[in-house]
């Protein structure tokens, strides 16, 4: 499986404009294997979000006829590791960033009808890159799911990172906290650990809970994700888990600093900082802390 997983990653880069940070790469097969389909998304240095069509549309005719060949190739790629594979998948994803070139894979065994068979790629699409696609896409109770969760993920990422990077000094925050109430700017950190739990949250889920702790200036992390009211955990995450897409790692980084930025906000208006904190969100918004002082 390695051997096709490098070789698409391989043609994948080959894809890629002349200036690029990530590229996120959704590939499907039917059980049989006999229809494939791939799209692909990619992050520039500047922190823009070019689609696969966009980026057809703004390229050179020569540019373009080799992206296509390389998605053909792709296509080819699929269907072998496809039936080189050991488990059953009906779809997948790759993440590469050009910081190592490391290809990040997660395979999903999501079974679709023949009237909906790209259904797992537009629900892709539609949480990471906010694109809908028409409802007849989906099954009616998928579609009913997929738009109770996050839209946008990859792609509100992305805007905020534009809109932060702009003209933020340390001052100017400063000056703009002390015409702020204590209760706004905790809401604001409260919000963004909500929406990078929900980065990390399955279709269906109950409640999650994310616990931090101090540790002598070695602070740590860690979520847990529940199924069911019973507390029946399904998912944990913790940091630089090596056996995880290097996606998870990165969102467990930011979960971190998010907290201990609020522990700042806490230091700026004069408060006693935590020590640790369990952090409850659940599936419907609803959020409560647990905060812990002393020494640690």
């Amino acid at each position: 499986m390695d051997r096709y997983i490098n070789k698409i990653r391989d043609i994948l880069v080959e894809c890629m404009p002349k200036h690029w940070y990530k590229a996120y790469l959704y590939f499907d097969s039917t059980e049989t294997g006999t229809m494939t389909s791939a799209d692909y998304y990619v992050k520039t240095p500047a922190g823009s979000i070019i689609s696969y069509g966009d980026l057809l549309y703004n390229c050179s005719d020569e540019k373009v006829k080799s992206i296509e060949a390389g998605i053909s190739e792709i296509l080819t790629y699929v269907r072998l590791l496809h039936e080189a594979s050991t488990e059953q998948w009906t779809w997948g994803t790759m993440y590469i960033s050009r910081d190592d070139y490391e290809p990040y894979c997660e395979f999903h065994n999501d079974p679709v009808t023949d009237d909906c068979w790209l259904q797992n790629r537009y629900k892709w699409e539609y949480q990471n890159f906010g694109v809908l696609a028409r409802e007849d896409e989906f099954e009616p109770d998928v579609y009913k799911e997929m738009l109770k969760g996050p839209r946008g993920v990859l792609l509100l990422e992305d805007m905020e990172s534009r809109v932060l990077a702009k003209n933020y000094t340390a001052i100017d925050k400063a000056f703009k906290l002390k015409h702020k109430s204590l209760e706004s700017e905790l809401e604001k950190h409260y919000n963004k650990v909500a929406k990078s739990i929900y980065k990390l949250t399955p279709l269906n889920w109950y409640r999650a809970k994310l616990y931090f702790d101090m540790n002598v200036d070695n602070p740590s992390v860690e979520l847990l994700v529940y199924k069911t009211e019973d507390d029946a955990c399904i998912t944990k995450y913790v940091e630089n888990n090596d056996e995880e897409p290097a996606i998870i790692s990165e969102l467990m980084y930011d979960l971190k600093n998010e907290v201990l930025a609020m522990i700042e906000t806490f230091k700026f208006y004069n408060q006693n900082p935590f020590s640790g904190l369990v952090y409850t969100l659940t599936s419907n918004g609803e959020v409560s802390l647990e905060l812990t002082y002393g020494d640690k």
